[in-house]
């Protein structure tokens, strides 16, 4: 059996798959948000069948082996274009995390020894309920833009499509050694469900090492008072830009109601996060900029790339506006920044320096902002001012 620490240089390894389920609110049982491949043989397998099934052994295997899994080809082909990828960053989060490790080596232990496994860390997500539209999301993880997609949906099938709004009510046995529950959504501060699991956790183990990624743009007293109850919450908060481009972004949003709500409860630990597209890309440094020096007391701050519009992708940013991001990003790195921070910014640099624009893909970006636009009352143009030159006809 290999040591502990041997299975992090592995090549090909990721902690997730040995200690982690993400249930869907619709009734799936996922590796991960970053991959979204299935742990389950089919459908039908409950949740500790599907986090014992033959596919995700398979996934198992394969990374003790060394190799690479077909699942998680997604991180593994931002490794090679030289990116940090979500698996570096979860393996380096967990061996850093040490009051952890026996859990770990409990779950390595018994998949070495062929013993039934339990997750050690969650990723619950009751429903797609939300109040904002945010331009690089869809309507699996967003109600609001169900709607508006049921509404447009003729001007573009393909990309405005709409879908059931269900929800589902997770159970898990919080006294089974959990190190770790993550909740997403939708907006999770908004989601009933979610006020009474985090009620139950709080009334089980308060010391529990709880995660909500929210916009925070909604924060009603009820969900307040049970989070002022744990010990270990860290609050990902999501922020794309400043003010107006902010709420442009995420559509529905209130830059100054957000700011406000993160004073509410900065006692507690606050990660920002911001999914960089083409959108914001011109606007990232100030950003990070704003987030150093008025939130200085943030230890960790999260960059990362859209991923699932690639109309939004970074790599749409003509190549003549790139040497001033370049340059921009390169300044950002002498800052002093919070942690993971670095590695965003790298990332972004990264993608920017290569040889992959696609001018087709850029004017699907332009007809997809212009659709938003015209449904929304909203102009690019007023917010990104790089881009009037694109979308001036």
């Amino acid at each position: 059996m290999l040591s502990f620490d041997e299975y992090f240089r592995n090549g090909s390894f990721c902690i997730l798959p040995f200690i982690h389920q993400e249930k869907t609110f619709e009734g799936y049982h996922k590796i991960c948000c970053y991959s979204n491949s299935d742990q389950s043989d089919d459908p039908a397998q409950n949740s500790a069948e599907s986090f014992n099934s033959a596919t995700v052994t398979s996934i198992r295997q394969n990374m003790i082996a060394g190799q690479r899994h077909l699942a998680c080809q997604s991180c593994y082909a931002a490794e090679d274009q030289g990116l940090v990828s979500p698996r570096q960053h979860e393996n380096q989060t967990w061996q850093n995390w040490t009051p952890s490790h026996p859990a770990l080596e409990k779950a390595f232990a018994n998949f070495t020894e062929k013993q039934p496994m339990t997750p050690v860390s969650y990723d619950l997500r009751y429903s797609n309920t939300c109040t904002l539209k945010c331009r690089m999301c869809n309507s699996s993880s967003s109600s609001a833009i169900n709607t508006e997609y049921k509404k447009i949906q003729s001007q573009w099938p393909e990309k405005f499509w709409a879908k059931d709004n269900p929800r589902t009510r997770h159970d898990i046995n919080i006294d089974t050694g959990i190190q770790k529950v993550y909740l997403a959504g939708g907006e999770p501060l908004v989601e009933p469900y979610n006020l009474d699991l985090l009620t139950r956790m709080a009334d089980a183990n308060p010391d529990l090492n709880v995660v909500i990624n929210t916009s925070l743009n909604i924060l009603s007293d009820r969900f307040q008072e049970v989070l002022n109850r744990f010990t270990c919450l860290t609050l990902a908060v999501s922020v794309d830009g400043l003010g107006p481009l902010n709420d442009y972004i995420r559509n529905g949003s209130k830059f100054n109601i957000v700011q406000e709500n993160i004073e509410k409860l900065r006692h507690h630990e606050i990660l920002f996060t911001s999914c960089v597209s083409i959108y914001n890309i011109f606007g990232i440094s100030r950003l990070v900029k704003f987030i150093t020096d008025n939130y200085s007391d943030c230890l960790q701050y999260n960059i990362t790339l859209v991923n699932d519009i690639p109309e939004l992708f970074v790599e749409n940013t003509p190549p003549t506006l790139r040497p001033q991001i370049i340059g921009d990003l390169t300044e950002c790195l002498n800052w002093p920044l919070p942690r993971n921070a670095s590695v965003g910014i790298k990332n972004l640099r990264t993608l920017l320096e290569q040889a992959n624009y696609d001018p087709e893909r850029f004017e699907s970006f332009r007809r997809y902002t212009k659709i938003l636009d015209q449904n929304r009352g909203e102009s690019v143009i007023a917010v990104v001012p790089e881009l009037t030159p694109y979308f001036i006809d």
